[in-house]
C-alpha cells in the first residue's frame, strides 16, 4: 500500500498539520450544518444540533491529531453561520462573542466547546495513559522508542514522529508553561525520579512555591528526592544541607517544611508514580 492511505476512518502517512488533511472532517461538518436546515430550526434546536454534531463527527481525528490553527477557525465558522445564520449565505451577525458561547451554564453561556481546548484536553488523555500502570502494545513501542519522559533528550525531532511532536507540544504549551506537568503529583516509592523542591509531592505545590526562602538557602535545589535522604534501619532520616546557618524564623521554617514532608508513608522498592 502507498501512503497516506484510511485505515478506521483516518488517514495513515497524511500530514495533520495541513488543511487538506482536515478537509474530510469540514465536508462533514458543513454537510450536517448546512445553513438552509438551520431556517427550519428554532434557536435552541440549532443549540442542540451543534452540540451533538461536534461532540461525534470530529471528536475521532481530534482524539488523535492536533489540528492546525486554520482548523479551529473554520469549524467555528461554520459553527457561527449555523447558529446566527437563520438561513442566510452571507457572513451573519454574531450578537454572542464566541467565549461568552463557550462558558458553562451557570456562568449564563450556552456550553459550547471551545475546539482547541478540546482537542488539547483529547490528546493530553495519552499521555496521561502513558503514565498510568496500564499495560499494552502500544506503550511498549512508545517507550522503546522515545522513553517514558516527553523531553526525549536523545532523539533527534527529525527523527521523531508528526504525532509525537504534536503531542510534545501540546502538553507544554496548552494551557501554559508545562501546564500538564503541573497538574499531576508525585508518589513516592524509590524516590529516585521526583526532584526534591521541584515536583509536586507534598500537598497540591511544589516545595520551591511553599518555601521560597528555604528554596535560596539549598545547597539540594536540583537533587532527587533519594539525594537528600535514606534509611537508617527502618527509620527514614533526611540529609537537608544549606548555604549557611540559618536565623531563628528559618529553623522554625525548616522544622515545618521537615514536618510537611514527613507526612507521606514511604515505602522501600516500590516505584515513583504520578497520580
Amino acid at each position: 500500500m502507498e501512503t497516506p492511505f484510511k485505515y478506521l476512518g483516518l488517514e495513515v502517512g497524511g500530514n495533520p498539520r495541513k488543511k487538506s488533511f482536515w478537509e474530510p472532517v469540514l465536508n462533514k461538518l458543513k454537510a450536517r450544518l448546512s445553513v438552509w436546515k438551520g431556517q427550519f430550526l428554532t434557536m435552541a434546536s440549532r443549540i442542540c444540533v451543534i452540540k451533538s454534531v461536534f461532540t461525534a463527527i470530529p471528536l475521532f481525528y481530534l482524539s488523535i491529531f492536533k489540528a492546525p490553527e486554520s482548523m479551529y477557525e473554520s469549524i467555528i465558522i461554520i459553527q457561527r453561520r449555523f447558529l446566527w445564520g437563520w438561513g442566510k449565505e452571507k457572513s451573519p451577525i454574531s450578537w454572542v462573542s464566541r467565549g461568552d458561547l463557550c462558558k458553562t451554564k451557570e456562568e449564563e453561556g450556552l456550553g459550547f466547546k471551545d475546539i482547541r481546548k478540546f482537542n488539547f484536553a483529547l490528546l493530553a488523555k495519552w499521555r496521561w495513559r502513558l503514565i498510568e500502570r496500564e499495560k499494552g502494545k502500544w506503550k511498549e513501542v512508545l517507550h522503546s522508542k522515545y522513553g517514558a519522559e516527553l523531553d526525549c533528550p536523545h532523539i533527534f525531532v527529525k527523527y521523531q514522529s508528526w504525532w509525537w511532536r504534536d503531542l510534545v507540544k501540546v502538553c507544554r504549551e496548552g494551557g501554559g508553561n508545562e501546564w500538564f506537568q503541573k497538574e499531576l503529583r508525585w508518589k513516592l516509592g524509590r524516590k529516585d525520579k521526583v526532584r526534591f523542591w521541584e515536583d509536586v509531592w507534598v500537598g497540591d505545590s511544589n516545595l520551591k512555591t511553599m518555601f521560597q526562602r528555604l528554596f535560596s538557602l539549598s545547597v539540594n535545589q536540583e537533587q532527587n528526592v533519594e539525594d537528600v535522604s535514606e534509611w537508617e534501619g527502618s527509620v527514614w532520616q533526611w540529609r537537608l544541607e544549606w548555604r549557611r546557618d540559618r536565623f531563628q524564623w528559618e529553623s522554625e521554617m525548616e522544622a515545618n517544611l521537615i514536618e510537611c514532608i514527613t507526612r507521606d508513608v514511604l515505602k522501600r522498592n516500590v516505584n515513583d508514580i504520578q497520580v
